[in-house]
């Protein structure tokens, strides 16, 4: 007699059982939204605060200027003003956690592309943008893959940013629990900066995991954050490249989850680029990354309790 096996139903049936139900696509592209309005948010406050120190250092620095000129010191304290709002900057105290009934054991979830018929979601915006640079951000839930690209203007300053995030969501079944996420990886990416006349070049990329708990909105900052990919290359005066495209290693992380509540792996790529234009600086970011699977393994702790 012939082995039963699941059908696909039964399989998706029980899948969706252990990611704790599926959210209606509507509410995950709000959720997603409120998230990525708040991730840029926070990135152009910190852009607007860094090109404004900036500024103040070129004061205090212009030969054109004396020490001691109205310019420099309003620069000096304008400086020491951003370092007082930093210092005084306070975190946001860790919430209660209701804890439910407690149950035993563990599963595994194991997510691969087609990635939205499952739940997921891929995101892309241009973050910040001057002059006219070439800038693309794409994502593509058929692959699994993250895109963004940004190359200076060769006639005039120029600037931007390129950000895109994708991942998966789901609900433990346990009360109390360690979740463990990882996905593999292929990367590919290139750089460059080039720069003449004392003109700077920037070029800049960074990749994340991260996973944030959500419960109506989404808990800031995430429960855990990695870097798979980053690089900060600065030239002046000079030519500096890379190129490469490999098959990236496992990266994970592990969290304390809860039952009570929804928990979001994300998964983003950032380019950034700055040139003046030519004869002066140019500078580009290009990155690519696949994901293959995202795995989420979810354990029950084990609570001791008094005898």
């Amino acid at each position: 007699m012939p082995k039963s096996s699941k059908t696909s139903k039964q399989m998706d049936d029980e899948f969706k059982f252990l990611q704790g139900g599926t959210l209606p696509e509507s509410d995950v592209k709000r959720h997603l939204a409120e998230l990525k309005q708040k991730l840029s948010s926070e990135f152009n406050e910190k852009t607007a605060l860094r090109q404004q120190a900036a500024k103040y250092a070129s004061q205090i620095a212009s030969p054109a200027e004396a020490p001691d000129s109205a310019k420099a010191t309003q620069a000096i304290k304008g400086l020491r003003q951003f370092t007082e709002k930093l210092s005084k900057r306070k975190l946001a105290a860790p919430r209660k956690l209701i804890v439910p009934p407690i149950w035993w054991g563990t599963y595994t979830l194991r997510f691969t592309p087609y990635y939205s018929a499952l739940g997921t979601y891929d995101l892309g915006t241009i973050q910040s943008e001057t002059g006219d640079p070439t800038v693309s951000v794409t994502g593509d839930d058929d692959l699994g893959q993250l895109s963004c690209s940004v190359a200076t203007n060769y006639e005039s300053p120029s600037s931007a940013t390129a950000f895109n995030m994708m991942g998966v969501y789901f609900k433990p079944i346990f009360s109390q629990a360690t979740v463990r996420v990882s996905f593999d990886s292929e990367i590919a990416f290139y750089w460059y900066v080039n720069s003449i006349k004392n003109k700077e070049a920037i070029s800049e990329a960074q990749g994340l995991i991260e996973l944030y708990q959500y419960d109506g909105a989404f808990l800031q900052p995430a429960l855990r954050r990695g870097a798979f990919l980053g690089w900060a290359e600065v030239g002046l005066n000079s030519l500096d490249f890379d190129i490469v495209s490999e098959a990236g290693p496992t990266w994970s992380l592990e969290a304390p989850v809860n039952s009570s509540y929804w928990y979001f792996v994300v998964i983003s790529l950032s380019c950034s680029a700055t040139g003046t234009g030519w004869p002066g600086s140019l500078a580009g970011a290009n990155a690519t990354v696949t994901v293959p699977s995202i795995t989420v393994t979810v354990t029950a702790n084990q609570v001791l309790q008094n005898a």
